[in-house]
């Protein structure tokens, strides 16, 4: 008899009122064979009624689907409920509404099996298509931060800013999110980076939302620079 793969994955969904792009995400995401759960974290005030109602009717199509309302504010307090609630060997960080692409998680997940050690980042800059649809301006502040970052810490290759990826449970376990807004994807690699984990990367796209609304601001962009300071 064939021995079965004990690989498991939680994938953490932060949502806001995008379900068409959440239904798609998912009906790719069933194409991965092994053992997996979504957590969909919502905000409770933000997320209109249609969502919630459509966030149910999943839930009774998918068994393992959970959804909570998030507790702490924006996307950090979404991605670190959604640390918590998981209960799987690995955990994966994407988006819900089609920036990240869906496919790419299916890559990264054997990279995953092969290197089960390691965090596995989506990197858009080893990509000739990284960038589709970014805005000229904030593509050049993310070049720059970029360079400095690298610049500091001696990693050439790594994406910083994008949080397309996947975790060891194990070292999530170690780590606490301080930032919650954007500023959350450079601490989580920041973090590792200092405790000596091992991060592998793999080409990646990023593409402009269909639907919902960014919450991306100034003062996200200024919580990459509080991250990067706090840990100098």
């Amino acid at each position: 008899m064939k021995k079965r793969n004990k690989f498991s994955i939680s994938i953490i969904l932060p949502f806001l009122n995008e379900i068409n792009s959440l239904k798609k995400t998912i009906a790719i995401l069933e194409k991965i064979k092994f053992k997996k759960e979504y957590i969909i974290i919502f905000s409770n005030e933000l997320t209109n009624k249609k969502n919630k109602f459509e966030l149910q009717k999943l839930k009774k199509s998918f068994k393992n689907l959970r959804y909570f309302s998030q507790l702490k504010p924006f996307v950090g307090g979404a991605i670190d409920l959604g640390i918590k609630k998981s209960k799987l060997e690995f955990i994966a960080i994407m988006a819900s509404d089609l920036e990240t692409n869906p496919n790419e998680l299916i890559k990264m997940i054997r990279i995953s099996l092969k290197n089960p050690n390691s965090i596995i980042s989506a990197d858009r800059w080893l990509s000739q298509k990284g960038f589709s649809n970014y805005g000229l301006i904030k593509y050049l502040a993310n070049f720059f931060f970029q360079k400095l970052i690298k610049l500091i810490f001696k990693y050439e290759i790594l994406d910083f800013t994008f949080a397309y990826r996947i975790y060891p449970r194990k070292i999530l376990k170690n780590l606490s999110i301080t930032e919650f807004r954007h500023g959350f994807a450079l601490e989580l690699l920041l973090k590792p980076i200092k405790m000596g984990c091992d991060i592998m990367t793999i080409p990646a796209t990023w593409r402009k939302r269909v639907e919902g609304t960014s919450s991306i601001s100034i003062r996200s962009y200024l919580s990459y620079l509080k991250v990067l300071f706090k840990n100098l």
